[in-house]
């Protein structure tokens, strides 16, 4: 879905750098579009909105990548999106949170260890 634009944000211009992840923020609206005009005929009612999470999802990790793991996007730059609806702040904060280490993710999942056939 496209950003929400309300009157107070959108008197504000966009940080420094959003000239950078404009145009792949535009085939991803471009993409939601297709996706939200698609043919539905045939589909269950929880199949229609798939497409549709799966590009919200992969903009949101677009963002969270460009500022988390490159660190090519300014902090205001992803407060503005964030503010503005380019991606979903709860499902980054999902992956900003740590899980187990490696090591303990690594010796719990040897299969040697299962007494049970499979």
């Amino acid at each position: 879905m496209p950003p929400v634009r309300t009157a107070r944000a959108s008197k504000k211009a966009p940080p420094e750098g959003f000239d950078d992840i404009e145009d792949t923020l535009l085939e991803f609206a471009a993409a939601m579009k297709d996706a939200e005009n698609a043919s539905h005929e045939g589909k269950k009612k929880y199949e229609m909105v798939w497409p549709i999470f799966q590009i919200t999802h992969q903009r949101s990790r677009y963002i969270y990548d460009m500022y988390y793991e490159k660190e090519a996007i300014s902090k205001q730059l992803y407060d503005w999106l964030l503010k503005n609806g380019y991606a979903d702040a709860t499902l980054i904060a999902k992956w900003k949170k740590q899980g187990p280490s490696p090591i303990y993710k690594q010796t719990n999942v040897q299969v040697k260890d299962y007494t049970h056939q499979f």
